[in-house]
């Protein structure tokens, strides 16, 4: 891997990363970026505001795992076990190297230089906003940006996700799940971060436009948001991930709603931005859906998050 290439993700993931909890919460997120015929992609498990030149990066195969992504037939009873298992075999590992992440499939698949895949709030809310008004927010994506946008409804992540990402699409709306940037520029970041402003200017969510306009510090959001008991809300996915963790942290109190204890978000940092992340989402729009039952229910027991279950163990 190029200097230069090491350098452009790490500094794409710290930029991403340091967008706390707005664009991404824990260690969620994905950002890849191809150089001749490998690809190099921010290793399951790390958070991106922790990635550097030498940590928290994984090496793959693409060509490979993109051409037996594009010619299986796999059935549902061994798809998940398969791509858990493709992702080991295209995973380059060397020192300093990771284990790529469960979302790689569409990494490879896509082909452009630049593949950014974040849980922006604000994209969420899109998706939430075309579910109510399809003709108004289609309307006004063709009116504000030039390059051509998809939709992707609720799915597993994955390999359900990564066969869904078609085409050669800038922006990808994922219901329930964020966003993916997709170009030969790193530029696209600073076109969404001009689009989702103008979403929110547009479509009245006046106090996330005034958070991403002047970003706050994390300590400041989580007294002003999530300080008192809350309900429990499963819009993320990593929110199914880390539902057993999640529990071991939160108090319920007599009414049925949760608190995450002061004294705790510090010792688990993760949760403590999901929970803020959920909290931002219900004050924002509290009709918003949660992650469909289908997929909450499984997505903690794929084969994939196995793999980065067993990865961390072995890393500490």
């Amino acid at each position: 891997m190029s200097l230069t290439a090491k350098k452009q993700l790490s500094q794409l993931c710290r930029t991403v990363g340091i967008n706390i909890p707005l664009w991404t919460q824990g260690a969620g997120g994905n950002i890849s970026v191809k150089e001749e015929n490998t690809l190099w992609i921010k290793a399951t498990g790390c958070r991106l505001d922790e990635v550097s030149e030498d940590k928290g990066i994984a090496h793959v195969d693409y060509q490979k795992m993109a051409q037996v992504l594009l010619e299986e037939k796999w059935n549902e009873s061994e798809a998940e076990s398969n791509y858990a298992k493709l992702i080991r075999e295209c995973t380059l590992l060397g020192p300093g190297l990771g284990m790529a992440s469960m979302e790689t499939g569409f990494h490879a698949l896509l082909p452009k230089k630049y593949v950014l895949h974040f849980h922006s709030l604000a994209s969420l809310l899109i998706y939430h906003e075309l579910n109510k008004n399809k003709k108004r927010v289609m309307e006004w994506l063709e009116n504000k940006t030039d390059v051509e946008f998809d939709f992707v409804e609720a799915c597993r992540p994955g390999w359900v996700l990564s066969k869904k990402v078609k085409g050669n699409a800038s922006i990808y709306f994922l219901e329930s799940h964020g966003i993916i940037l997709h170009s030969d520029s790193d530029s696209i970041l600073s076109l969404w971060t001009s689009l989702e402003k103008e979403f929110c200017r547009d479509f009245n969510y006046s106090e996330l436009y005034s958070l991403l306009d002047l970003p706050k510090s994390f300590n400041e959001l989580f007294e002003r948001f999530a300080m008192k008991s809350m309900p429990f809300k499963c819009y993320f996915p990593d929110v199914a991930v880390f539902s057993e963790r999640l529990d071991k942290v939160l108090k319920k109190d007599s009414s049925g709603e949760y608190l995450f204890p002061r004294d705790l978000v510090k010792a688990d940092r993760d949760m403590a931005e999901l929970w803020l992340a959920t909290q931002l989402m219900f004050h924002f729009s509290p009709d918003f859906k949660e992650v469909p039952k289908e997929i909450s229910s499984v997505v903690k027991d794929l084969p994939t998050e196995k793999l980065r279950r067993e990865r961390e163990s072995v890393h500490g």
